[in-house]
Formats: C-alpha cells, structure tokens, sequence
C-alpha cells in the first residue's frame, strides 16, 4: 500500500484561519490551566501538589511547547492569574530559579500571589539588583587631603568611614604603595604613623 498522500495546500484564508483556531486553543490551555491551579484541582484527584497534578497528568505540555512559549506562559500565569513562583513553573517543568529569572526579564512584579494553599499572599521579595561597589580609594585620597599636613592616622580613618581597621589599613597601604599618598612613621617607637597627601620633605 503506498503511503499516505500528503494534505492538500490550504490557501491562505484557510492558513490564517488554522493559525487564528490555534491561538485560540492555546489561550483557552492557559486559561484552564489558571483554573485548574485556582480551584486546587490536585486536591480534587487525590494527589499532594499541583507540582504533582502537572508532572502526572499534563507532562507534554514541557516537551510540546518551545522555550519562547515555556517563558511566555510563565509569564501569563504570573502576570494575569497571580500564581505563586512555584505554581507558574510546574506546568512547564522548569525550576524556581529559571522561572524568577524570566519574570524578571519580563520586569513581572506583583503585590501578591496566589500560593498553593489557595490564599493571597505577598510575593517574594525580588532579587535585589546588584550594584558596583563605589570605588574606596577616592574617598580615602579625598579624606586624608582633608586631614591637612598631619594627615591620618589608621584609626582616625576608621572613625570617619566606619570601616573596619582590616580594611581602612589594607586602602591605605594600597594607596601608599601606589605613591598617591605618603607613609609617615610616628616620631616616638609606639606612636602611630600618619598617612598624608602631600610628600613630606626630609
């Protein structure tokens, strides 16, 4: 027997109606999946989570749909249903942390979430933006500049930055041994050196 003749061509009113039939069916899948998730469908069949309910009963949706759709879901589910981080990445199989990193791309924050025991709650914390550390030596340059001739002792440094002495002495021995300021041991043996700006002449 020969194998199976290929499907006629659709012209195209025929494709863009396929192609509008299938949005359709696929808004309508997000749909019930947000009301699969807001009537605790899990608890209904038995089982402990809807983490399980979408690993046992809906475990194509990860393999049929593309990464672009996995995000994009998420994001919906999020977004437009309110669902906990958790509840918004079961369905598509993937972990917490990637789907934190999706919404964030997606700059999707809200006030609250819906959780997995059905009540309203707030949503984590997002994770705090990381900033550059503000350059110390600047600061520490500009500051023993300001001391005047004397300078800066290390524990007079300590008490306008509120650094600790480990750094305020490691800042300071970088910029001594940069030659942007200069080391001036204490005149008695005990007493504290002073770091200054200007070049001390012997």
């Amino acid at each position: 027997m020969s194998a199976a003749r290929a499907a006629a061509p659709l012209d195209v009113a025929r494709v863009r109606q396929r192609i509008a039939e299938a949005r359709k069916l696929l808004a309508g899948a997000r749909e019930l999946l947000a009301e699969l998730y807001e009537s605790r469908a899990w608890v209904t069949l038995g089982l402990d989570s809807w983490q399980e309910l979408c690993a046992q009963e809906l475990p194509e949706l990860a393999e049929l749909m593309t990464l672009a759709e996995r995000q994009s879901l998420v994001v919906e589910l999020r977004r437009d249903h309110g669902l906990s981080l958790r509840a918004a990445a079961a369905p598509v199989g993937v972990a917490p942390n990637t789907a934190r990193k999706w919404l964030a791309e997606a700059g999707v924050q809200l006030a609250t979430v819906t959780s997995l025991d059905g009540r309203q709650r707030p949503a984590a914390a997002a994770a705090p933006v990381k900033r550059r550390r503000v350059v110390k030596v600047d600061r520490v340059v500009a500051l023993v500049a300001e001391a005047g001739p004397d300078g800066l002792t290390v524990f007079e440094l300590m008490e306008r930055t509120r650094w600790r002495q480990s750094s305020a002495a490691a800042a300071l021995c970088r910029l001594a041994a940069a030659g942007r300021i200069e080391y001036r041991p204490g005149a008695r043996r005990g007493q504290t050196g002073r770091y200054v700006v200007e070049r001390i002449e012997p």
